[in-house]
């Protein structure tokens, strides 16, 4: 009887082991929430309540836009609103920015959604992103070379790998996903995207995502 006591306490022992450890794994198992280094990558925060050129996209580097960032409410990937981009003249660039702090070596996965217009009849539209060191300087393109070579360039200053802009694939939403190993000397990196005259560009669910705060 003694024996069959002892027996009973640790199958109990072992079963109530085995249970505390599924939850903890299962604890472990859990994805953290993914963090946007963006801030108002969903572009649904506006400045104003009214389609103008006084209207901001919150967070983001417009520079002196002129009416040619606009809030969208009809054509949208997801949410409420996506910015129209559309260059109002020749000479003028339609333009969104943003500067976000970066690690060393990271891998950043550069992620939106992007639909142009028929047609596009100017320059085409890109991205045009940079690197800057601890001091804000731009790192220039000379030393961005070693680090990528000619196809990778095409993610942060094209249309994506080995592209020198974005396909002209009209009416329909696209996605640029691609991820980039930020350079060793790099401490920010500026998210842009540039249109041009004779162009008109929506985007919509912009995420910059550091892939090694996940390791």
């Amino acid at each position: 009887m003694y024996r069959l006591g002892l027996c009973l306490f640790a199958l109990c022992f072992l079963l109530v082991a085995c249970e505390r450890d599924d939850r903890q794994t299962s604890t472990k198992l859990e994805l953290t929430p993914i963090m946007n280094l963006l801030e108002n990558g969903n572009c649904e925060s506006w400045s104003d309540d009214f389609v103008s050129e006084k209207n901001y996209l919150i967070g983001w580097s417009l520079r002196e836009h002129y009416g040619s960032i606009i809030r969208e409410g009809n054509r949208v990937y997801e949410g409420k609103y996506a910015v129209r981009m559309s260059s109002l003249r020749v000479g003028l660039t339609a333009s969104i920015s943003q500067k976000i702090r970066v690690m060393a070596g990271h891998n950043l996965r550069i992620r939106f959604h992007y639909y142009i217009e028929e047609p596009c009849t100017g320059t085409k539209p890109r991205m045009y992103c940079y690197f800057r060191d601890g001091n804000l300087q731009n790192i220039s393109n000379e030393v961005l070379s070693t680090f990528y070579d000619e196809a990778t360039w095409g993610i942060i200053r094209g249309g994506g790998y080995g592209l020198s802009y974005f396909p002209l694939e009209y009416n329909d939403w696209k996605l640029f996903d691609y991820v980039i190993q930020v350079p060793t000397i790099a401490d920010y990196f500026v998210f842009e995207i540039h249109t041009y005259a004779g162009t008109i560009m929506y985007v919509d669910d912009c995420w910059v995502v550091d892939l090694d705060m996940y390791n």
